[in-house]
């Protein structure tokens, strides 16, 4: 319970700053960063709404996880603390990278948890993590090649530049790769995931049964 409303509190504030620097993108009148904000608290709300309309929970690291990278990647854009702070660039695609990782390991997990065609063992599941969290790496910086190349934005400067985010990104899937495949070993995964599998599995029946 405790943890709980530490989690709530926690994306409570960071989604509060988050609109605040909506406010002062639109203050600035920078309209791809008021794009950005905006869409961003939008999906800062996304696990309320799953929980509201579809009772799933999402696990409470993986919704700070989910603020805390939005989070990041606003205030350096808005704030131009990519600008400011040496690396900070390089953090926010850790955090983001892990956060694609986490989330690639719980799907590949209910995967093989609740669908016959899968069946993996904890290896091949921490190859799929880090090849996905490589894979997504990637698409995010043809995102950022496109948004230099139509909208004149600095989004990335330099061949270097592009390779450390991408090693960075390597790097975030590996640990989680590695943390995520402990966890199971351990047990610690189901315990950390209970409530999120329990919700998922209930979903899946009364989909399953509507279907019949």
């Amino acid at each position: 319970m405790q943890r709980k409303k530490c989690q709530v509190l926690i994306s409570f504030i960071l989604r509060i700053i988050m609109i605040a620097l909506f406010f002062i993108a639109l203050w600035q009148s920078d309209l791809n960063w008021v794009f950005g904000a905006g869409f961003a608290v939008f999906l800062t709300f996304v696990p309320m709404l799953l929980e509201r309309n579809y009772h799933i929970s999402l696990p409470w690291i993986l919704e700070i996880l989910i603020v805390f990278s939005l989070f990041l990647h606003i205030g350096g854009g808005v704030l131009s603390i990519y600008y400011a702070i040496p690396l900070y660039d390089k953090f926010a695609h850790f955090v983001s990278s892990f956060l694609v990782a986490f989330i690639s390991f719980a799907v590949i997990y209910i995967l093989d948890e609740y669908w016959d065609g899968l069946h993996m063992d904890q290896r091949a599941m921490a190859f799929v993590v880090i090849v996905s969290t490589m894979a997504f790496g990637v698409v995010w910086e043809f995102i950022e090649w496109g948004s230099d190349l139509i909208f004149a934005t600095h989004e990335q400067w330099g061949l270097t530049d592009t390779m450390t985010d991408l090693l960075v990104d390597t790097i975030g899937g590996i640990l989680m790769a590695f943390f995520g495949a402990s966890l199971m070993k351990s047990g610690k995964w189901l315990s950390l995931t209970k409530d999120f599998n329990e919700d998922v599995e209930t979903f899946l029946d009364s989909f399953t049964q509507e279907e019949k």
